[in-house]
């Protein structure tokens, strides 16, 4: 239980921190694409000795796909912290988590997965949840006005990375071939991330930020981790995605929902309390009907 905990807490820093960044004016996007540098230096650090020539010819086409799955991390990582910025933090967090209906619909729709009327109402359900969540944004002072478009392209757009992953993962990927994916998915996004951030430079569209680098290093940190123990928490509960993917997608909403209401004062409305508990029916429902 121990992983689980440390990958709900990983993945709530990460939101978290995004809001921490907009109060103290570092800019998101040197921020992001310092913390996939620090993700990939991280992966090679860590699976050094797993990694060789003979891996990489065998797994090739890992690489490939998850290179091409990882140049669409920096254009949705920067839409969550804009969507986290300007929309608020819990209803980014709430329409993030609950993009995983997206490939369970899509799974129902083609046929890898049988029709449930637990997994349709949580479909249903969930939509309503960001609808509701999407209608506010937080009243505190420090908060700028809300956009209410952001959550739905985070859910959109995070729900179809989702759907490229699976389809990665169990068309191409393989067990052992895992460790070559998480490098190369973050290395492809440090990769587009630091061209386009030379070219603004240059273009003088942007100005370096040193402290940016700093915010990137505890940005990355728990973003590596936050896969690291999730693989972990699969290994231990015998890979029953079911149990753990509710339970850590609940756990994420509750404790930024928290984080939201204590710490950075965001007002919660009647829709937004609203949104926050149709989002745990939604993922209740779908853990029902896994179970």
């Amino acid at each position: 239980m121990i992983y689980l905990l440390l990958t709900i807490l990983c993945t709530t820093a990460l939101f978290v921190l995004f809001r921490i960044f907009n109060h103290l004016k570092i800019d998101i996007f040197q921020t992001i694409v310092w913390n996939y540098v620090i993700c990939t230096l991280t992966g090679f650090a860590y699976q050094y000795e797993l990694l060789n020539q003979e891996l990489y010819s065998k797994h090739i086409d890992t690489v490939i796909a998850s290179s091409m799955v990882g140049s669409c991390f920096l254009p949705i990582f920067f839409l969550a912290g804009t969507s986290t910025r300007l929309a608020g933090l819990t209803p980014t967090t709430m329409a993030s988590k609950l993009s995983m209906i997206i490939p369970s619909g899509c799974a129902i729709i083609i046929g890898l997965a049988p029709f449930t009327w637990f997994q349709f109402g949580a479909i249903i359900i969930g939509i309503a949840a960001v609808f509701f969540s999407s209608q506010t944004q937080s009243k505190a002072s420090d908060t700028p006005s809300g956009n209410p478009y952001l959550p739905w392209l985070v859910f959109i757009t995070a729900g179809l990375l989702d759907l490229a992953i699976m389809y990665v993962n169990n068309r191409i990927a393989s067990e052992e071939s895992v460790g070559l994916f998480s490098i190369h998915t973050f290395a492809a996004a440090a990769s587009w991330g630091l061209i386009s951030l030379v070219i603004l430079l240059a273009l003088k569209k942007i100005t370096f930020q040193p402290k940016a680098i700093l915010s990137g290093i505890a940005l990355g940190i728990p973003n590596y981790f936050s896969v690291f123990f999730l693989l972990k928490t699969l290994n231990y509960f015998h890979h029953d995605g079911s149990f753990v993917f509710p339970a850590l997608n609940l756990s994420v909403i509750l404790l930024t929902a928290i984080f939201s209401w204590t710490v950075f004062k965001e007002k919660f409305t009647t829709k937004l309390t609203i949104g926050i508990f149709l989002s745990i029916t939604s993922i209740v429902l779908l853990y029902l009907n896994k179970a």
